[in-house]
């Protein structure tokens, strides 16, 4: 439960942070402006990195032990947390971020006690005078890697995303519960800053934010595979985090062959790599996701294999991606990105359809009266309600704030906050049908032909709304993969309390969510009606005795 809770709260006060850290800005300096090195126009808040390290610290200072790692862990984020966000005001000399970043890799290196004792090849552990600067020298590396990753919207967020699920999903079958809190309380971070970073970004995480992320999981990874299970190979991390490495090597290499700064700046990286290849931004990012998906699903598929494999295996990639881009160099290679014109029979049928709101319509239509119906049917017949007087407390506070965020206009478009509401119903309604299903468990059939119906009214959502009712995000992507791959990769998490069957069943209602929430047809009172029903259920059935 607090899992859940801890990534819920995460985003949630991320999501919540955004909007008036944006609206201020301008006015504490944070203002990321255009020049040659950077890809995006006009300026652009830098101050996401905020929102982010506010809302995983509070579940964390929560819930985690206090125990030394935690502890030096919690230090070193605050110290290189400051460091960024200075960075970002004033953007500091590279040496003094350095210095920054150091401080913070000792606490954790020398109070903490995380240390890299376990290197590939090498059965014995390695002595303190090795493995002390060895684990400094690799999370600076990684903080580094990370922060360089920097550069397209969404990312550096959306790249470390998929590390940081990784790494959940081990040290959940590994009993690593700190480290496993950890990872989803940052993994509810980004998803809340990703809703405001996707392409078109309206705000930057920053080096506040970038450097929080790379020393987060740089130091799990290490944790994983030296602490909490060390019959996972030491060379996981590479995987892991083998694409921002890759790119960080490539780039100050480079630099060094042409007799440069390995710090300064250019736009030399893989994300920049492929915008020159005729890439759009969305095509660039949606690659790198895909790359990065593919090594953590080898890192995970092959957690237990020997070192030498998995060396072999990065290496490969690494050569392999080095020689694409220098062939294309060489050979001038561009992508094409010309609009397709229909002219077949099925693409003029596409076309019809798209004019014509019928279709589009109906999906809306059904969402919006299946999902209220949905999610009033689950709370009142799930089995019990946790008879804990937080839960009630918190579903009345839900209440009252959407009731009194209600009262001047009933049907205006939701609010961020609302819409946080929301999710945080919908995750609750599903935990409590998942755990004990009760009389809902005779109507499986019933529940399957409705989420069937309900993902096919999304994919007409997705194929035939114009932009401007909805629009897919690369944030989209990456949640479509995890609820596609997730579920799957685990027997353990697949047996206890049909876990990946709930991830995908809050992830199809998520998205019929928003598409209710983007229409055009302004039914919003009838979403908001049935999200205060559902809240005042839960209260009620949490406080019956």
């Amino acid at each position: 439960m607090i899992l859940y809770f801890g990534l819920i709260i995460a985003l949630f006060i991320t999501m919540a942070l955004i909007p008036p850290l944006m609206a201020w800005a301008e006015r504490l300096n944070f203002i990321d402006l255009p020049d040659d090195r950077k890809v995006h126009k006009g300026a652009i808040p830098r101050i996401g990195g905020v929102a982010m390290v506010v809302g995983a610290l509070i579940p964390m200072v929560m819930w985690l032990p206090p125990v030394k790692e935690v502890f030096g862990f919690l230090v070193g984020v605050g110290v290189i947390f400051v460091f960024g966000v200075w960075d970002d005001r004033k953007n500091l000399n590279y040496k003094i971020k350095f210095f920054g970043q150091f401080v913070a890799v000792l606490v954790v290196v020398l109070y903490g006690g995380v240390v890299i004792e376990h290197i590939p090849l090498v059965d014995e552990a390695l002595p303190s005078y090795l493995a002390i600067p060895l684990t400094i020298f690799a999370i600076l590396g990684i903080t580094n890697a990370i922060n360089l990753a920097d550069g397209l919207d969404g990312l550096a967020g959306g790249m470390t995303l998929l590390s940081f699920g990784a790494i959940a999903l081990l040290a959940y079958m590994s009993d690593g519960n700190e480290v496993l809190l950890i990872a989803l309380v940052v993994i509810g971070s980004i998803l809340g800053f990703l809703r405001f970073n996707t392409y078109p970004a309206r705000i930057f995480m920053g080096d506040g934010g970038s450097q929080f992320l790379g020393f987060s999981v740089g130091i799990l990874a290490i944790l994983l595979t030296q602490k909490v299970n060390t019959a996972l190979s030491p060379v996981l991390p590479l995987l892991l985090l083998g694409l921002p490495i890759l790119d960080t090597f490539m780039v100050m290499g480079q630099r060094i062959y042409e007799g440069r700064s390995p710090f300064s700046p250019d736009k030399n990286h893989l994300h920049h790599k492929l915008l020159e290849l005729g890439f759009d931004h969305y095509e660039a990012v949606f690659l790198i996701y895909i790359t990065q998906a593919i090594l953590v699903s080898a890192a995970y598929f092959l957690r237990f294999q020997s070192d030498v494999l998995l060396l072999l295996i990065y290496f490969t990639f690494c050569a392999s991606v080095y020689l694409f881009f220098n062939y294309a160099r060489r050979i001038r290679l561009r992508i094409n990105n010309e609009p397709i014109v229909p002219s077949s029979f099925i693409g003029k049928r596409i076309e019809w359809l798209k004019q014509g709101r019928w279709l589009v319509k109906g999906a809306y239509y059904f969402a919006l009266a299946g999902i209220p119906a949905y999610l009033l049917v689950m709370v009142l017949f799930a089995q019990s309600v946790p008879k804990d007087s937080s839960i009630a407390v918190v579903s009345w506070v839900l209440l009252v704030m959407m009731v009194l965020i209600s009262i001047k206009n009933f049907n205006r478009p939701f609010h961020i906050m609302e819409r946080a509401c929301l999710y945080v119903i919908i995750v609750f309604a599903v935990y409590l049908t998942q755990i004990e299903p009760g009389k809902l468990s005779e109507f499986v059939m019933l529940r399957n032909v409705f989420f069937a119906l309900l993902i096919v009214a999304i994919a007409i959502g997705f194929r035939f709304a114009g932009a401007d009712i909805f629009r897919v995000s690369t944030l989209d992507v990456l949640v479509i993969f995890l609820a596609m791959v997730v579920p799957n990769m685990s027997e353990t998490l697949a047996s206890d309390s049909h876990f990946g069957e709930g991830v995908a069943m809050v992830i199809v209602l998520f998205y019929g969510v928003e598409l209710v929430l983007a229409n055009m047809w302004r039914r919003w009172g009838i979403m908001r009606l049935a999200a205060m029903g559902t809240l005042a259920v839960l209260a009620l059935r949490g406080m019956r005795p």
